[in-house]
């Protein structure tokens, strides 16, 4: 039962990758039929999903922390995105790369159970090819989510602020972008040290990119809404 009076799941937008699919059905058909298979269900913040377990997920309001996990080290998680609405948890195909997802806010996903994974698969028109582009969209975040580890902490850092400011959740003030998240929240997701992240949000703060408000809230420039 939707519990959200504002919530509906038909009016959810497709992600900026449905278009890259060389054949695919509408959008509206994968929330139709995934209303028809599955259910609506609501979520707290700092719940994890296992997507191991067969599960297909659309992501209708709230966010959705992804993170890539390798075979060989899986107590180290790297940061990959914050999923939109619309976005996808489903089983992949590939087994080089594990991923692991948790909510980092009130959430509500459209759910098709395990059981009812192959016939609502079957019931999207040229679901194969929709799915390699999300699949292909996800490795390439991870790919690039990779080779940030190299940057700079700040840059890290950064990357990460630009992020949550795109992110539907965040709401535009005069201020500028307001994005409920501490920098215990900002500099874990980095992957950085606490003494190097204090450095870097002095500067990000000197320089007008961000500014904190008490412990939870922090406010981006706009010109960050470019920036990924």
């Amino acid at each position: 039962m939707i519990k959200n009076p504002t919530l509906s799941v038909y009016e959810t937008p497709e992600p900026a990758w449905f278009d890259n699919a060389p054949q695919r059905g509408p959008w509206a058909t994968w929330l139709v039929t995934g209303h028809h298979f599955g259910s609506v269900v609501e979520l707290q913040a700092r719940t994890p999903l296992d997507a191991g377990r067969g599960d297909f997920f659309v992501v209708l309001k709230g966010c959705v922390v992804s993170y890539g996990v390798s075979p060989e080290t899986p107590n180290r998680r790297v940061f990959v995105d914050v999923l939109r609405h619309g976005d996808l948890i489903w089983p992949l195909r590939q087994k080089q790369v594990e991923f692991a997802y948790e909510t980092r806010s009130h959430t509500y996903l459209l759910k098709v159970p395990r059981s009812k994974y192959a016939e609502y698969i079957k019931a999207n028109p040229h679901s194969e090819t929709v799915l390699m582009a999300a699949e292909l969209d996800l490795m390439t975040k991870h790919s690039q989510a990779a080779h940030v580890q190299f940057s700079r902490d700040i840059d890290r850092i950064k990357r990460v602020i630009a992020m949550l400011v795109n992110h539907p959740d965040a709401r535009a003030t005069s201020r500028g972008i307001e994005v409920q998240a501490s920098k215990e929240e900002v500099r874990t997701l980095a992957g950085v040290e606490r003494r190097s992240a204090s450095r870097a949000f002095k500067t990000l703060e000197e320089d007008g990119v961000i500014v904190f408000s008490g412990y939870k809230t922090f406010y981006g420039c706009h010109k960050l809404t470019t920036a990924v």
